[in-house]
């Protein structure tokens, strides 16, 4: 019994030691942009079988790499339109175990519409896309005649899979959006002055209406489309996120 049991021992050993250099493998193909991923590969760690439609599995980049799970994204062009290029992110295990796969940037347009989703922010807790719907006159001289855009984030769990995603219109007007829905860290900061600190905390509470007292921030939001000044205190509207990011903020300036 002891014996079978070193045996399969031996082969999980091999088969793990297999699997992870052919891992590594697939990463050294996304040192290049754009390149094309060898079919076996694509199927194996991406479900993607060749078609009409899109014949290659192409590389995009390395997007998150942490002790954890790495994040790369790939990229289908497509025959829809004019232009057509639409990528995933998929992100695994140190050992090559695949853990999710959501949608990454898009661009798709033809004559009477230019659909788009780039990516404006990344961390290993949190992606930030801004999606951009623009109408176009197609029959006329091309012109836009609508045009809809926002920020999408999508959180990161810290075992590399994806929570739910969401979208915030306002915030695509915004300076310093990022820290309503992200939490950071005092190294992350030292590098801003104490003006562009509090340019980033009065942001904050300006997101939410608050009526500054001070001419200086009176005058300097007023000039932001996205301000609607509505409450002399917005203290009870901010989020933990924000929050935690106002005392870090204080403590850094005392």
């Amino acid at each position: 019994m002891i014996k079978y049991i070193v045996v399969f021992g031996l082969f999980f050993s091999i088969a793990v030691s297999g699997q992870e250099n052919q891992f590594k493998q697939l990463l050294e193909i996304f040192t290049e942009s754009k390149k094309t991923i060898p079919n076996d590969l694509a199927l194996e760690y991406f479900d993607f079988k060749p078609t009409e439609r899109a014949s290659n599995l192409l590389t995009g980049k390395v997007v998150v790499r942490t002790r954890s799970y790495i994040i790369v994204s790939t990229i289908l062009k497509c025959n829809i339109g004019t232009n057509c290029e639409q990528s995933s992110l998929t992100s695994f295990t140190k050992a090559g175990e695949r853990i999710a796969t959501i949608s990454y940037e898009r661009a798709i347009s033809d004559c009477s519409f230019n659909d788009s989703r780039t990516s404006v922010f990344v961390s290993d807790d949190l992606l930030v896309f801004k999606e951009r719907r623009e109408k176009l006159d197609c029959i006329g001289d091309g012109s836009q005649i609508g045009l809809k855009e926002w920020l999408e984030f999508q959180p990161i769990k810290k075992n590399g899979d994806f929570s739910k995603s969401y979208s915030d219109r306002k915030a695509v007007e915004r300076e310093n959006y990022i820290f309503s829905h992200r939490v950071f860290t005092k190294e992350e900061l030292d590098f801003k002055t104490e003006e562009e600190l509090a340019i980033i905390k009065n942001e904050i509470f300006a997101s939410h209406g608050y009526m500054f007292t001070k001419k200086k921030w009176q005058d300097y939001f007023e000039s932001k489309s996205w301000y609607i000044p509505t409450d002399g205190n917005a203290s009870d509207k901010l989020t933990d996120i924000e929050k935690k990011n106002i005392a870090l903020i204080l403590s850094i300036k005392e």
